[in-house]
């Protein structure tokens, strides 16, 4: 009884809430000027886009297509005519099209923002906004059970991101009779926004979420050839294979790799930590090395096996500071764990 009576109230919050987004609407499209000057101040988008389809009408989105812009543009230009039906034709394609959070972007924008010049748009922004807050604490246990159960990232870092997508699912939230329920609808963004969340901060250097998945596309496609005891393709075949660009392929190769000094370095082959690397080749028992033919061995170890690049990173990522010097200390150290391990081994003391 209580479950039900949750949804029941979650329910009546949303209903309130898509109301004032109603209304919020009608308040913009009363200002033509302002919403073409945030149309024309979004960043502009590669490729030549479509029309919308009537699909795709039903789909809140903050990043409008060409097709929307082109679609916005016109009803923008319609309204200017002071035409009660062009103003409530924008108003409901509004409605339709974009999530709350654009509504209170719009009404930001601008110098002097429309807030300040138009106290029914500023009074029912601060609903729109007080509302929502209600309904994200209502809600919140949603974002806290899905951070619990995914990830191996920090439990506050999951709860964030599972937060941000609970937002943007109340924000696109659409009630009605054949809607889903918000629990439901709104798994799927948590998910989503859990799973940009590993991409990103998964290592210590971000990539876009492209490179991610081009990675595992390149990994699923020579694991599936190792059991069968094929050869590595070539770059050529692998990328008619995968059909992917030649740019691409190089970039990716291109890309830093993280080499921890207790982790191994990867799951390619060959792949070993920092500490193998120092055992081999191991000093000959007995022998007795100074410290320069120490740390001269160390310097060769390291720039054979490790890239220039990829030495860099390591010292970047070590500590924020400049980078010359943060790639010096990082050296440094290493040459001082160096120092350990092979007094460890030959029994003999440097310093």
């Amino acid at each position: 009884m209580t479950a039900n009576a949750d949804y029941v109230r979650n329910d009546e919050l949303f209903r309130d809430f898509y109301s004032q987004q109603g209304l919020m609407a009608g308040l913009l499209a009363r200002h033509p000027a302002t919403l073409r000057a945030w149309l024309e101040a979004l960043p502009r988008r590669s490729g030549a886009g479509g029309g919308s389809s009537s699909a795709s009408k039903t789909w809140r989105t903050a990043r409008l297509s060409t097709g929307r812009r082109r679609e916005l543009a016109g009803l923008i230009s319609s309204v200017d005519g002071s035409a009660d039906e062009q103003a409530a034709a924008l108003a409901r394609w509004l409605l339709r099209a974009v999530p709350v959070r654009t509504y209170l972007e719009i009404a930001e924008s601008g110098c002097p923002c429309l807030r300040a010049i138009d106290p029914p748009t500023d009074d029912c922004c601060r609903r729109l906004i007080r509302r929502r807050e209600e309904l994200f604490l209502v809600n919140y246990g949603l974002a806290k059970a899905a951070a619990h159960f995914v990830g191996r990232q920090d439990y506050d870092d999951r709860v964030s991101a599972a937060s941000c997508g609970l937002l943007d699912a109340i924000d696109r939230y659409v009630p009605g009779a054949k809607a889903a329920r918000f629990g439901y609808f709104a798994s799927y963004w948590i998910r989503y926004h859990l799973a940009r969340q590993a991409q990103k901060s998964g290592s210590l250097v971000s990539f876009p979420i492209h490179q991610h998945r081009l990675g595992r596309r390149i990994d699923h496609y020579l694991a599936g050839r190792r059991p069968g005891g094929l050869a590595a393709p070539s770059e050529a075949k692998l990328c008619a294979e995968l059909n992917l660009g030649s740019d691409a392929y190089y970039w990716h190769q291109r890309r830093p790799k993280m080499i921890s000094l207790q982790s191994p370095g990867g799951s390619e082959p060959g792949s070993c930590t920092i500490e193998q690397l120092l055992c081999d080749p191991a000093p000959v028992s007995g022998a007795a090395l100074d410290q320069t033919e120490t740390l001269e061995r160390f310097g060769e170890l390291l720039r054979a096996c490790i890239g220039p690049a990829t030495r860099v990173m390591l010292a970047y990522a070590h500590g924020i500071g400049p980078l010359a010097e943060a790639a010096e200390d990082y050296l440094a150290q290493l040459q001082q764990m160096a120092v350990k391990q092979l007094n460890g081994m030959s029994g003999a003391r440097f310093w």
